[in-house]
């Protein structure tokens, strides 16, 4: 008994932490937590964050890392305006905004491959690039960014329906992914060791490879989640995403450093947890630049909790 509780322990903690910054905050508000305005933005704000942090899953399981997300989200962004004003089709946008994202992490998982490099070293290169690319394209106009002028983007903005079954879509396919394929078997088998899961037949290049495939595809239908909520690019489109994710998948109780403890459930749980905290300071009237100081102090403390269950395991190799 005690052995399977110790099994569950971690999917135990994450649900219950969501269980209490539901009480905490459901209570504190007077119930206008859950309100059907409030209850809407927070839908809007967990499915693009949920999206991007399962795919990012695939990473993390085996050891990798990446701090791009926010500026690939932008390059995508800008990248399906200008389809869509070019071609006033919605799909082409969607396509694009994915077909960018898959490249830029492709990249990533390339140069990593061929030349060693560690993962976080690359994104960052990708992630300046990116940022660097979209502020110049936005600050050559005049309002210092680029509108959807020919396409109705509702369907990534108020459609709540929509989101819920994209998300439990999307969530259950990557989780049959995850657990059922060589694909999530291998990532987690490379986590734990590389050299281990090489000779045991695992194509580690190749996994990597369709590791960052996965997270690619989700940054780029999470840029249409973000482009529809402010119908246009800007130079700060994104900005905060990389610690977001970080933030996420570290509450959810995930350990960043892959194998076979990573988990989709914590990304899922994570989401919604972090989502409530934002939202649940922001209604009982704290300060917006403090709810960013305990962002970073709730980021620190677990990832504390965290390395000290793990045996300082918590951070990629």
């Amino acid at each position: 008994m005690q052995i399977k509780i110790k099994k569950y322990l971690s999917t135990i903690v994450q649900w219950l932490g969501l269980l209490m910054v539901l009480a905490v905050f459901g209570i504190w508000s007077k119930g206008n937590l859950f309100s059907a305005y409030n209850l809407g933005t927070m839908l809007e704000s967990v499915t693009p964050l949920v999206i991007v942090c399962v795919g990012m899953t695939f990473i993390f399981a085996h050891g990798g890392m990446d701090i791009s997300s926010g500026a690939v989200v932008a390059l995508s962004s800008l990248t399906a305006v200008v389809v869509m004003n070019s071609t006033n089709s919605l799909i082409l946008g969607v396509l694009a905004s994915t077909i960018v994202a898959v490249i830029c992490y492709e990249f990533n998982a390339v140069v990593t491959n061929k030349f060693g490099l560690m993962a976080v070293i690359t994104s960052l290169a990708i992630m300046f690039s990116a940022r660097g690319l979209v502020t110049y394209i936005c600050q050559q106009t005049p309002n210092d960014s680029i509108s959807v002028v020919s396409v109705s983007l509702n369907l990534f903005k108020k459609n709540h329906t929509f989101m819920i079954i994209l998300m439990l879509v999307f969530v259950a396919i990557l989780t049959i992914l995850f657990y059922f394929t060589k694909l999530g078997k291998g990532a987690k088998a490379i986590g734990d060791n590389a050299l281990a899961a090489k000779q045991n037949g695992v194509r580690v290049n190749l996994t990597k490879l369709l590791c960052y495939a996965v997270t690619g595809i989700s940054v780029g239908i999470a840029a249409m989640f973000k482009l529809g909520a402010v119908g246009k690019v800007q130079s700060a489109t994104g900005n905060g995403l990389e610690m977001d994710v970080l933030v996420v998948v570290v509450l959810g109780g995930m350990s960043l450093s892959g194998g076979a403890n990573t988990r989709i459930s914590s990304a899922v749980v994570g989401a919604f947890t972090y989502v409530l905290l934002l939202k649940g300071l922001t209604i009982i009237g704290m300060n917006p630049n403090l709810v960013l100081l305990i962002k970073a102090i709730v980021f620190l403390v677990v990832i504390y909790v965290t390395s000290q269950r793990n045996n300082l395991k918590v951070m990629p190799k």
